[in-house]
């Protein structure tokens, strides 16, 4: 009983640490694919008396994927039972052409800011707008997310890291005996700590696997559902092999160096 219980005093806060890990890790791939997402949708609106030319503005603006003309006969047409010929010649004479810009990555603000003066300053161009307020808002939103999911990774895992160092502190002290009969007995280093490795090594791979299943469980809820379908946003991005062997190779590093540095601690006093 007092085995199982040692053993659950370093799973639970290591499977804390990898499940917040994982956590940042998948809402920080959602929030990259939205991105890009949001990059394939987001348009800014060029105003010109002269035609623009894609090779142009690709030459000061290398992230342009695509320009296109908006066509302006929809508008005429609506147009063309209120004005009279003459005014609708007219119209079209004087009317400027109106641009759909699309980028191949999303720029923040700064970015856009300078896009947009790089756009005012080709000759002919008379109006860039690039919905600035609006973009700008979600897109912080979006650099909030990621932010604040970093800062609350890092929390937890200065907290874990001080309950998985001092449950190995405790198993240190446990085995302390043991190792300081196998030192006089002549064992070498790596025999008389290969208990506390092993035990941390089995442990590490429990966490891992069980951080694993309940990422494999909690997108089936009914709530993540409806979230993938109001935001767009994939957050069923969980890898179950590639993810839980980076999970175990992170997990094996961090316990592997916590009882290292513990039982040096020991042997140095």
């Amino acid at each position: 009983m007092q085995s199982l219980k040692n053993h659950l005093s370093f799973i639970i806060p290591l499977f804390i640490l990898l499940f917040s890990i994982q956590f940042s890790t998948m809402l920080n791939r959602a929030v990259s694919v939205y991105e890009s997402k949001l990059a394939g949708e987001y348009t800014i609106i060029a105003v010109s008396k002269l035609p623009l030319k894609s090779e142009d503005i690709k030459k000061i603006v290398p992230s342009l994927k695509q320009i296109t003309e908006i066509p302006k006969d929809r508008y005429f047409k609506k147009l063309k039972k209120d004005i009279s010929k003459a005014d609708m010649v007219f119209l079209k004479a004087n009317l400027p052409r109106f641009y759909s810009l699309k980028l191949s990555v999303l720029p923040d603000e700064s970015e856009l800011q300078k896009i947009s003066q790089k756009l005012k300053n080709i000759k002919g161009v008379e109006k860039i707008e690039t919905f600035k307020k609006t973009f700008n808002k979600f897109h912080q939103f979006l650099r909030l997310s990621k932010s604040a999911s970093f800062i609350f990774t890092v929390f937890i895992t200065l907290i874990a890291i001080l309950l998985i160092i001092k449950q190995m502190e405790i198993w240190t002290l446990q085995h302390r005996q043991r190792m300081y009969i196998m030192g006089l007995f002549g064992a070498p280093y790596w025999m008389k700590s290969a208990s506390l490795y092993k035990s941390v090594i089995v442990d590490a791979i429990i966490a891992s696997i069980l951080v694993g299943i309940a990422f494999l469980i909690i997108p089936g809820f009914a709530n993540f559902a409806s979230i993938y379908r109001d935001l767009g946003i994939d957050l069923n991005n969980f890898h179950f092999f590639w993810d839980v062997t980076y999970l175990i190779f992170l997990s094996l590093i961090i316990s592997i160096i916590s009882v290292t540095v513990i039982i040096l601690q020991h042997k140095q006093r």
